[in-house]
């Protein structure tokens, strides 16, 4: 892996965040982790171009300069997904084998539980990325390998059902062991 092919991507929205257990999708166990990076056209910019011009160079370094189709390059128009949450992004999606790196805002703390992690779709977070061509028996394709990911920010939650910590500890006291606990004395 050439360090030349890593990508910092900084404060993107991400969805469908699969960083400690495998997905199940469409009733089947998948084999690698990821993340669906969106990237917003005008303040991602300068990803998107670091993005375009590895694709370019990965194509004329592997590939002969050959286009490839747009659904076997890692590097998509939100538009085109059919997802109304992608639409006016560019959209990525990271995969990887093994778990990837996943960090707190500190950049220091690392999180090895889905309980503990603060990422969930509509979050931002930074993402260590790389791109890499593929050409085997399963076809000529550019791939986005996830290295890996912290959260950045809290961000409007796409399925509408995040909750932070926070706001779901609002209006807990301490549990108490009285009599009165049940809001009367036993019988």
């Amino acid at each position: 892996m050439a360090d030349n092919d890593m990508i910092m991507l900084k404060g993107v929205r991400c969805s469908f965040a699969h960083l400690f257990t495998l997905p199940v999708i469409n009733g089947e166990q998948q084999d690698k982790y990821s993340i669906t990076l969106l990237l917003d056209p005008k303040g991602d910019a300068d990803g998107i171009d670091a993005l375009e011009a590895l694709v370019e160079t990965l194509s004329k370094e592997r590939f002969k300069g050959r286009k490839l189709p747009s659904d076997k390059i890692c590097l998509r128009d939100g538009d085109d997904t059919g997802r109304p949450e992608n639409e006016g992004y560019k959209v990525i999606k990271a995969s990887c084998k093994n778990n990837p790196l996943v960090l707190r805002g500190d950049g220091k703390t690392v999180i090895t539980e889905e309980v503990d992690s603060p990422i969930y779709s509509g979050c931002y977070v930074n993402a260590k990325v790389r791109l890499w061509a593929q050409d085997n028996q399963h076809g000529k394709r550019i791939n986005c390998e996830l290295i890996a990911v912290q959260f950045a920010a809290e961000g409007e939650p796409l399925d509408g059902t995040y909750v932070s910590a926070e706001t779901a500890m609002e209006g807990f006291d301490a549990a108490n062991d009285d009599d009165d606990f049940l809001g009367g004395e036993a019988a």
